[in-house]
């Protein structure tokens, strides 16, 4: 990239939980090592880990909004999860715009962000500041060739005539004008901005999108955007090297197999299932890792064969257990799947069905709808997982991850994308 790296900016916005804010401490990392500035712009609570990392840091939400939504135990449904993002998000909307554009400046600045931060993709387009979109699964991709997994019932087959496909498109848009397109195009009007009627397509970069996943995971489509590129999974985006925690290592080094929990990060509402799953464990003879930082929605005296853990990568955990039941979040779906173990999911709303599918597909994991959380069906999920057929093709998918480097190509796609925008700006290369 020409002229002096460190006097470009890289702002690097995103909300939701770990899993979500990851892999873009992963991308401040590989940008700061290459010289630089970044800043990260997210929940509050993470400030001092972007210390920590030598990234600068810009509070998008604060620690009573992000308690606020955690709280809502209709965030985790299969239908209302979506409504109960956009009612909690919206009113954040103008001021994380405002945030944004005070922090950014078209001379220097470029703008790395989840679709989901909304105030991002109004920035880069009110002040010609260069835009990546960072979409860290597939089910975020509308497509008719091969439609994401939708909780509820909501999937389109793909093989539905095409009339059916233009509805179900003109049903996902008026869905997205009611979670977003109203609060968003009042704040557009405001701002002496047209009116945007397809939100899902609008809130992606028109120049570069980048998937973090490879495409055996999800296989680009004819009517992808073209403007997206795949580059792995974010491999190393937590960078905790602290090892396991107090006796978790003897724990799984018992004369049978561990299991870990985990229903995400920000889970706050899964009292009963950690209950079954201990359950679980009790009637298959196995050893569990209840993995929560919530520890009050667990009984207060745990039996011998199970071990709460509030924290502790994925990296280093996985590969010393038999299975991981899991939400089927992106971020643990991935863990799981280069650690080379087998995966039941219990997936509660948004992309967890379809990574769900995906895991199925590849021949390494099942699923449980949520009318089978329990104890039994659990037991008989985890059989099916924990043979020797399993482990062999998840330790051939896992061989997959050997030389995947996630972040450093998602970097070396954003400074060629930057190189060609200055090259653009001084009349050298023409905007594509």
């Amino acid at each position: 990239m020409r002229g002096d790296v460190s006097q470009r900016h890289a702002v690097l916005a995103t909300v939701g939980t770990d899993g979500d804010i990851f892999p873009f401490f992963g991308l401040g990392r590989v940008l700061r090592s290459r010289g630089y500035r970044v800043t990260l712009a997210t929940h509050e609570h993470f400030r001092a880990r972007a210390a920590n990392a030598g990234l600068e840091f810009l509070t998008l939400v604060s620690g009573a909004e992000t308690e606020d939504l955690l709280s809502r135990r209709s965030l985790w449904h299969p239908i209302l999860g979506p409504w109960t993002i956009a009612t909690w998000g919206r009113p954040l909307m103008h001021r994380q715009y405002a945030e944004l554009r005070r922090l950014v400046s078209p001379a220097d600045s470029a703008l790395i962000a989840s679709p989901g931060v909304i105030g991002a993709r109004l920035v880069a387009e009110e002040r010609s500041i260069p835009l990546v979109s960072i979409v860290l699964q597939p089910w975020l991709i509308p497509s008719r060739m091969a439609p994401p997994a939708m909780m509820g019932g909501g999937t389109l087959s793909p093989n539905a005539p095409r009339f059916v496909g233009a509805a179900y498109d003109r049903a996902f848009d008026l869905v997205g004008w009611f979670l977003v397109g109203r609060g968003l195009n009042r704040l557009r009007s405001s701002l002496g901005m047209a009116p945007v009627r397809r939100v899902f397509q609008w809130w992606l970069s028109e120049r570069l999108a980048l998937g973090l996943f490879p495409d055996w995971y999800g296989p680009p489509q004819g009517d992808w955007p073209p403007q997206l590129r795949l580059t792995g999974f974010p491999i190393g985006d937590s960078r905790d090297d602290s090892g396991l925690p107090g006796d978790l290592g003897a724990h799984c080094a018992r004369d049978r197999p561990t299991v870990a929990f985990s229903f995400g990060t920000g889970m706050k509402h899964a009292a009963a299932l950690f209950s079954e799953c201990i359950e679980a464990c009790r009637l298959g003879g196995w050893n569990g890792i209840l993995l929560t930082r919530f520890r009050e929605q667990l009984p207060e005296n745990l039996p011998a064969f199970v071990k709460h853990c509030g924290f502790v990568a994925f990296e280093r955990l996985f590969p010393r257990c038999g299975a991981v039941v899991h939400h089927g979040g992106i971020g643990t779906t991935a863990k799981a799947l280069g650690a080379g173990i087998g995966q039941v999911i219990l997936p509660f709303g948004f992309d967890q069905l379809d990574n769900a599918k995906r895991v199925v597909r590849l021949g390494v994991g099942t699923w449980l709808p949520r009318a089978d959380h329990r104890a039994g069906p659990i037991v008989e999920a985890l059989r099916k997982v924990l043979v020797p057929e399993v482990r062999s093709r998840a330790r051939a998918i896992a061989g997959r991850f050997d030389g995947m480097d996630g972040l450093r190509d998602a970097v070396n796609q954003i400074e060629g994308y930057w190189q060609s925008d200055e090259g653009a700006r001084s009349g050298n290369i023409p905007v594509r």
